[in-house]
């Protein structure tokens, strides 16, 4: 039987055992959890990212193409050879224009109309105007009885008012004119570069550089080129070079203009790096010299001095009296001239021609003279054949000879010419390797 002095001492004892016991299960369980917690983020957590460095890149060899552009390859293959030295250029340019002339070997091959083509190497005859292909980048063309071949071709057409007069077949011969060069480009082989270019006082490009012969190009030809000294509705659509879309980059001279600007149409088709030229024309060009401004001025004095001196004369009792008689008669010629010129038209379209177009119409011997002090003229000058060839050579020798290109065939068909166009047409045919010239006497515009 227990005491009762012992038993709040083993309650006591029991007490703190049991909260020790206690205390140390919570911290058992308490350690458990955390452990097990870390133990299951170890385990469940995301990997570190590690950057590293990518390996080298393998370098793929590049494929062997095997095809390549048939137009470009061709080009390339066919490539005219390169020029003479300098040494032998420069023989050339000294050479006078009459030596080159009977250097040339000639030959007389009978074509359209018995008319004879003169050229420095072979022609072969044909229709009037055509181009046949030959081969992918060269072409062999008729033009107007005149047969080369080449792959960089520009035509040259004259647009002056001379083109169009009755001896050249009027309008209608211009319209059989530029028939005839659609057809030529319509044959050319499609990997021929070509374009065209026409010139009056100033110049006109189909395109601002040579372009491939494709069926676009050929199409558009026909479109461009239709507006030049067109009739329409009974008027001429457009006259001379009324684009004047190209300005070429070398300066052959000092000019203040003229009415057939041949130099610029020439150094148009150098600096597109032609190797073959065609051009026709009814005459020489028309190219005046610089005049200084020192000239002008004393010519803007004259003038001014003229002016007062007519005025003072005009105001006179004598000076009114002679004007009076000057406009009756200048009215009445005007009037005269303008009935010829109707009658003239009128029995034209009987027989279904255009009106008449003249270049240099002129005043004719009748017309009446001013009574009064006549004005100062300004001194001009115009450069002349053998300068003119002498030009067209140096600027070859300098385009073609900074890429050493072979100089381009120069080939001239005088289009019903005069004997002096004829002379220059000779001497600048003479002035470039295997060129030929020809005469040909226009198209009847009743046919």
């Amino acid at each position: 039987m227990t005491s009762p002095a012992s038993s709040p001492t083993r309650r006591k004892v029991r007490s703190t055992l049991f909260w020790v016991i206690l205390i140390s299960a919570g911290v058992h369980v308490l350690a458990g959890l955390i452990v097990g917690s870390w133990t299951i983020y170890k385990y469940t957590r995301p990997p570190e990212a590690i950057f590293e460095s990518p390996p080298p890149a393998v370098k793929v060899p590049p494929q062997n193409i095997e095809y390549k552009v048939q137009m470009q390859q061709m080009q390339r293959e066919s490539a005219r050879p390169q020029n003479q030295v300098a040494a032998q250029v420069d023989q050339l340019l000294n050479q006078q224009i009459t030596n080159v002339s009977s250097n040339m070997a000639a030959m007389v091959t009978p074509a359209l109309a018995g008319a004879p083509i003169v050229s420095s190497g072979r022609t072969g005859g044909g229709r009037i105007g055509g181009g046949a292909g030959i081969g992918f980048g060269v072409s062999a063309v008729n033009f107007f009885g005149i047969e080369k071949k080449g792959e960089r071709v520009v035509f040259i057409v004259d647009a002056g008012a001379s083109m169009v007069e009755p001896e050249r077949g009027d309008l209608p011969g211009y319209d059989r004119v530029k028939a005839e060069l659609i057809g030529m480009i319509d044959g050319l082989s499609p990997g021929t570069f070509f374009n065209v270019i026409v010139f009056e006082r100033g110049v006109n490009t189909f395109k601002p550089e040579l372009v491939v012969a494709t069926q676009d190009n050929k199409a558009a030809v026909a479109e461009w080129i239709g507006p030049y000294w067109r009739l329409k509705d009974g008027k001429i659509e457009q006259r001379g070079s009324f684009r004047r879309n190209y300005e070429p980059d070398n300066a052959a001279w000092p000019s203040d203009g003229g009415s057939s600007r041949m130099d610029l149409a020439l150094i148009t088709a150098f600096e597109m790096r032609s190797d073959l030229i065609f051009m026709i024309t009814d005459g020489t060009p028309s190219i005046q010299k610089f005049v200084s401004e020192e000239a002008r001025e004393a010519h803007r004095q004259a003038l001014k001095v003229w002016r007062e001196e007519r005025k003072r004369y005009e105001e006179s009792e004598s000076g009114k009296r002679a004007m009076e008689k000057f406009e009756r008669e200048m009215a009445e010629w005007r009037k005269a001239g303008q009935s010829r010129k109707d009658a003239e038209n009128a029995a034209r379209a009987k027989k279904g021609l255009p009106p008449i177009v003249r270049e240099n119409p002129g005043d004719g011997d009748d017309r009446p003279n001013y009574p009064g002090p006549k004005g100062p003229y300004l001194e001009t000058g115009y450069y002349n054949a053998d300068e003119i060839v002498v030009m067209a050579r140096r600027m070859a020798a300098n385009i073609y000879g900074a890429d050493n290109r072979e100089w381009p065939t120069v080939n001239v068909v005088g289009y019903s010419a005069s004997p002096r166009a004829l002379e220059f047409i000779k001497k600048l045919d003479a002035g470039f390797p295997d060129s030929s010239w020809r005469d040909f006497g226009g198209f009847d515009a009743s046919k």
